[in-house]
């Protein structure tokens, strides 16, 4: 990782992963110089994310910073495949950051719930699980505070149609077969339905897919920008419909790319939902924190220490000095994973005390469509 640091961790096998998509994409890394410039446009001190390179790499983001500059609307777009019952920390790194982003930036935020993919996806699942997937971790996210004037979730199952299906056709009949498997690493064992994907998630990135959400001024939503802040691992299903989206009249979407968190059970992998025992969920006790932490559970090494540290302790200054003292011997491993064990656990208690507060009610709303501020 770049930015601030004093200790520096082994190459990880994540670094090197991401390393190799800034080569092979060209994405543009986050510099200095960037975040210099998104301070004098915005005003607003960089997210640590920004700060610690954890968003690393961008595209076109110096593009919406123009737009921002210039008063010119541009609109967020991020989403969720829901798979589980709860979400983990690592799931919180996007929202969070998305979150920021409406609040720095004060534009409409669209949330797309891909539960069509899901049921692609996996033949375990049924419609039903599904569904009690979509809802409870749209809700979850809701957790995270974003403005609901001004911020539009919706399910793939139920949203996709007129317009928004329009877009999704205009796009899958450029999009090749062998493209898809490129980019996506897809087989000829893949059902039909992933293939199309693509397609549909990309079609959010085009304004046009929401009128009377994001407006209903045709030509004024055709030049309208889309922001996605997302991991750089699933960047492969907007690829193509970057190469595409001139020919259609459109601007490709806007970038910012996060790294992984790593699992818990080693750096070498992501957390996963999947895998209980990678990840600390949201919906964790403090004691069930403390347990995968400190009790030995997760066996974490130095790296993965300051790789959490990194990701979720917000005061750089208290980062500064215990990577300080570390590194001159002050501290052991074993003292500095009650740091971690209190920064997640305040982590999780703040997003557990504002999910209590979002009930059936304040879902409708979100999930209504309607003209967005």
């Amino acid at each position: 990782m770049t930015g601030l640091s004093i200790f520096e961790p082994k190459n990880l096998a994540s670094d090197v992963a991401l390393n190799r998509f800034i080569e092979t994409t060209n994405a543009t890394s986050v510099d200095q110089r960037f975040l210099e410039r998104f301070e004098s446009v915005t005003g607003q001190k960089p997210h640590r994310y920004l700060r610690r390179g954890i968003v690393s790499c961008h595209r076109d983001l110096d593009k919406i910073l123009d737009k921002s500059e210039k008063q010119e609307p541009f609109y967020i777009f991020t989403g969720r495949g829901p798979s589980s019952d709860s979400l983990h920390i690592g799931h919180s790194i996007p929202f969070e950051f998305t979150k920021w982003l409406q609040d720095v930036f004060q534009v409409p935020l669209i949330i797309m719930l891909t539960d069509d993919m899901k049921l692609l996806h996996s033949q375990k699942l049924d419609f039903e699980s599904v569904a009690r997937y979509t809802s409870d971790n749209a809700k979850d996210i809701l957790a995270f505070g974003f403005n609901p004037a001004s911020t539009f979730m919706f399910s793939n199952l139920d949203f996709v149609g007129g317009a928004f299906y329009r877009n999704i056709v205009s796009i899958a009949r450029l999009i090749r077969v062998s493209d898809i498997k490129n980019a996506l690493g897809f087989t000829d064992a893949e059902n039909v339905g992933m293939f199309y994907c693509c397609s549909t998630q990309s079609a959010g990135t085009f304004a046009t897919s929401f009128p009377g959400i994001l407006g209903d001024d045709v030509e004024k939503l055709r030049g309208m920008q889309a922001l996605i802040p997302c991991s750089y691992d699933i960047d492969g299903y907007f690829s193509e419909v970057r190469k595409k989206a001139a020919g259609l009249g459109f601007a490709p979407a806007a970038f910012a790319y996060s790294s992984l968190l790593p699992a818990l059970g080693g750096v070498e992998g992501k957390m996963s939902a999947s895998i209980l025992s990678s990840a600390i969920y949201l919906t964790d006790s403090p004691s069930q924190i403390e347990a995968k932490l400190a009790a030995g559970e997760a066996k974490l090494d130095v790296d993965a220490v300051f790789t959490y540290l990194r990701f979720f302790l917000e005061d750089d200054e208290e980062l500064r000095v215990i990577e300080e003292r570390y590194g001159f011997g002050e501290l052991s491993v074993e003292d500095t994973v009650p740091v971690l064990v209190r920064v997640l656990q305040g982590l999780v208690s703040k997003f557990q005390a504002s999910r209590a507060k979002i009930d059936e009610e304040t879902l409708k709303r979100f999930m209504e469509p309607r003209l967005l501020q």
